[in-house]
């Protein structure tokens, strides 16, 4: 209430300003000599040419658009006559980070869109590197993810090329800003090849990613306390800590 209260009363000072500044680029224009109205003339005349040529390129986005919506209606009509499962599709929300908080003890970001795109908690949270969290609180047009960092972040994972579940875990930063999950439940037979890494990925069985999106990285896996399995230390994507953009999961049924 304070916050809004805040931008309600700033609101006609941020108008005012606006209208002043409209005001000073009249005076000034007024006061312009003619060589500087040629100027501005011709750097106009370029700006509608660019304009025509951006308008154009819409019509061409546009008809790539309808290609891409048939081509998605005629997968979705091959898979209803081979009679395979439509429960774990998902549409995509891409939205601007706004805000960074990646202290030792919290790694969350905000993002620009909430319930007013219909955002809800949980939702899965990737990018061009992998997965980069899940929502973790949604306001009316902002929303908090938790980062894949975060050592409160758990999902189901697998590692690439076995089927079998582990558990993935955020376990913060270290010094140097490299960010690290962990792994456990790893069956005795998994072996890091020589020189070389696995690669962690999602789960179907966690019900808010598809299966196969990366995590991360492991190369090395040791035994765990009791015994019965193997633990890792996961590398993550470097690009965590710069991400501008995100897209957003949103399961097709909900």
């Amino acid at each position: 209430m304070v916050q809004s209260t805040f931008e309600e009363f700033h609101a006609p000072i941020w108008e005012a300003s606006s209208r002043l500044r409209d005001l000073t680029h009249y005076w000034g224009h007024i006061s312009d000599s003619k060589n500087t109205l040629i100027k501005k003339g011709r750097d106009h005349a370029r700006i509608l040419a660019d304009t025509k040529i951006q308008i154009e390129r819409k019509e061409e986005l546009r008809k790539e658009i309808t290609e891409l919506r048939n081509l998605k209606l005629e997968i979705n009509r091959l898979e209803k006559s081979l009679g395979l499962s439509s429960a774990f599709k998902y549409s995509s929300e891409l939205s601007r980070v706004t805000r960074r908080t990646l202290s030792g003890w919290s790694q969350s970001v905000e993002i620009d869109k909430g319930i007013n795109f219909k955002i809800r908690e949980g939702y899965g949270v990737i990018f061009a590197d992998g997965i980069i969290g899940r929502i973790k609180k949604v306001n009316s047009r902002s929303s908090q993810i938790q980062l894949i960092t975060n050592q409160g972040f758990r999902i189901v994972a697998h590692l690439k090329g076995d089927n079998r579940p582990i558990t993935f875990r955020g376990s913060g930063i270290s010094i140097g800003g490299i960010s690290y999950g962990f792994i456990s439940d790893v069956p005795q037979d998994v072996i890091v090849p020589k020189d070389n890494q696995l690669e962690i990925v999602s789960s179907a069985l966690g019900g808010r990613f598809p299966k196969g999106i990366k995590i991360g990285t492991v190369n090395k896996l040791e035994p765990s306390t009791d015994g019965l399995f193997q633990t890792g230390k996961v590398r993550l994507s470097s690009k965590l800590n710069e991400i501008e953009e995100v897209t957003i999961l949103r399961k097709d049924y909900e």
